[in-house]
């Protein structure tokens, strides 16, 4: 039988096979074998491993053993592979180029054979997919021992991007945080951190012209990044499949631009009682001089990334309009509107990026149903519309990253800065409800998609709680949107139960998606995706019927 044709067997022996997210294609046999000699472990490969791979070795060795006298220094050497009840990994790269990035789901994908004797077979064409393969292999072998066997995986994501934001400047990040939200991805099969550095609240990147900007900016005195930390964190990155999406938000969330008397001019403050929020003017020379540095600065240190993200939402036209200046501008250069004034910044900041700069990087802007700039054909749009709304620019034929404000936004439901109510909390189920479908006669092309935590409320200390497990069912959806199609309810949750549990034997306090009794009992409490409908369906009956029993009566 051939494995396409094995594709989603009914999930057999599913109790024993709750991969999160499950494999495209895979074949499976009824054998179990336990693993005797879990530090007897061993990696080998016809080629010589470079050292970024080593390092993923040594970090998924870490993880597998999760004991400190294991040592990975003896899981490469060439002696005593036949100890029984031993996993024996064989790796095939066809590259061992260090990537910083993908871009065809191709890049992670990997073929995955596991016998009786726990010989473990990776084909795949980068480290890339390597990472994938094993953080596989590791949620196979968790519980010491292995089911299915002889087993056969072939496995590719269906998403090139599959992401999370967070937000270093309502509070700052340290970089031990940021590691492990790295770390966390990577269990996740997620690959893409988007890192929105800055904000009106702080600017924590130390530049190399305008350091005052950080100085008068930064929540403490060691509150900030050098480049040195901007390279580390690429790098651990990187070994580990994870591409950095680094993110200098203007013209507006700009306000911590102008804290320094001599930069002062450049921000036009907003909001008519909290005067916190800031954004540039876009008619003065200062603001292209500022501005050059920075994006220079920021080419400079993520030079290895793939591209930029100049964020460029929620402009105010009020904010413009206290100065008489920007009009009397306007009046000049022919300018009508203050959208034509947005769109003026942006070509300007475009034409510094590409002709002054320098870099060939692609840019990134943030959009909306409300909020549409014109984009260049090459720039990437993302989208924190609703995906059922991308009709409105359906006929855009640029790459596209979905974060839909409802039900992929990690903040909203928490309350803002100010202890006000926002918007309503989205749980884990609409997390799984969502799809990456866009609408008929879409022309653009689907990158995939990324949960933004926002940083209002979000500290080092809620970190974990508020990104996962929501942004694990994002991770499942964008790896294998059609795993929902072939599995139960109950089915899913058994799977997201496992993750729960593994993330928190990992060190990651994340928040539990229900109590232990459900977790024990996944197909009593999770029969359906849509009980909570029926139970009220059934409540809305029962009230019917005692409705008519009193008029009866």
């Amino acid at each position: 039988m051939k494995l396409t044709s094995l594709l989603y067997i009914q999930f057999l022996f599913l109790v024993a096979f709750t991969l999160m997210p499950m494999p495209k294609e895979f074949e499976k046999g009824d054998k179990k074998v336990k693993i005797l000699q879990r530090c007897a472990i061993k990696f080998s490969s016809e080629q010589n491993f470079p050292d970024h791979v080593l390092q993923l070795l040594r970090h998924y060795h870490k993880l597998m053993t999760l004991n400190s006298d294991c040592k990975f220094e003896e899981s490469i050497q060439k002696k005593n592979l036949n100890v029984e009840g031993q996993l024996k990994f064989n790796i095939n790269l066809e590259s061992d180029e260090q990537l910083y990035w993908v871009n065809d789901t191709k890049q992670e994908a990997y073929t995955l054979e596991i016998d009786e004797k726990l010989n473990i077979n990776i084909n795949a064409l980068n480290h890339w997919g390597l990472a994938r393969a094993i953080d596989t292999v590791n949620q196979l072998t968790e519980n010491n021992e292995v089911d299915n066997l002889p087993l056969k995986i072939y496995d590719e994501p269906a998403f090139v991007y599959r992401g999370v934001m967070v937000d270093t400047a309502r509070h700052f990040l340290p970089l031990k945080t940021l590691e492990r939200t790295i770390d966390a991805l990577v269990i996740n099969k997620m690959n893409v951190l988007h890192w929105h550095i800055t904000d009106d609240e702080s600017f924590p990147l130390l530049l190399t012209n305008y350091s005052q900007i950080t100085n008068t900016s930064k929540h403490w005195e060691t509150a900030y990044f050098t480049k040195s930390d901007v390279s580390y964190i690429i790098e651990y990155a990187s070994i580990r499949g994870v591409q950095i999406i680094p993110e200098i938000d203007s013209p507006a969330h700009a306000q911590s631009w102008g804290r320094s008397p001599e930069l002062a001019e450049m921000i036009i403050t907003c909001g008519s009682t909290i005067k916190q929020y800031g954004q540039f003017d876009p008619t003065l020379d200062l603001t292209y001089e500022v501005l050059k540095s920075v994006m220079q600065d920021l080419n400079d240190m993520f030079d290895k990334v793939q591209f930029i993200h100049f964020g460029g939402d929620e402009a105010s036209n009020s904010c413009f309009d206290q100065r008489p200046s920007i009009k009397e501008f306007m009046t000049e250069h022919g300018i009508a509107t203050y959208f034509d004034l947005q769109v003026y910044y942006r070509q300007r900041q475009k034409d510094i990026w590409k002709n002054q700069v320098k870099s060939s990087k692609r840019v990134a802007y943030w959009y909306n149903k409300n909020d549409q700039l014109p984009a260049e054909d090459n720039d990437i749009i993302h989208w924190w519309g609703l995906t059922s709304q991308l009709v409105d620019v359906k006929n855009r034929k640029n790459d596209f990253i979905l974060s839909d404000y409802h039900p992929l936004y990690l903040d909203v439901g928490v309350g803002n800065a100010f202890g006000n109510a926002y918007d309503a909390y989205q749980t884990w189920k609409d997390f799984y409800k969502w799809s990456p479908q866009p609408p008929d006669g879409f022309q653009g092309n689907i990158l995939g998609g990324e949960a933004p935590l926002w940083g209002e409320t979000n500290n080092q200390n809620t970190h974990f709680q508020k990104m996962f497990l929501r942004s694990s069912i994002l991770g499942d959806t964008l790896w294998n949107p059609n795993s929902k199609q072939n599995e139960q309810f109950w089915e899913f949750t058994q799977r997201l139960s496992e993750m729960e549990d593994r993330m928190n034997k990992y060190g990651f306090p994340v928040s539990p998606f229900t109590h232990d009794y459900c977790k024990r009992h996944t197909k009593l409490c999770f029969p359906t995706l849509y009980a909570d409908q029926e139970n009220n369906q059934t409540v809305q009956q029962s009230s019917q019927q005692s409705d008519l029993i009193l008029i009866s009566q």
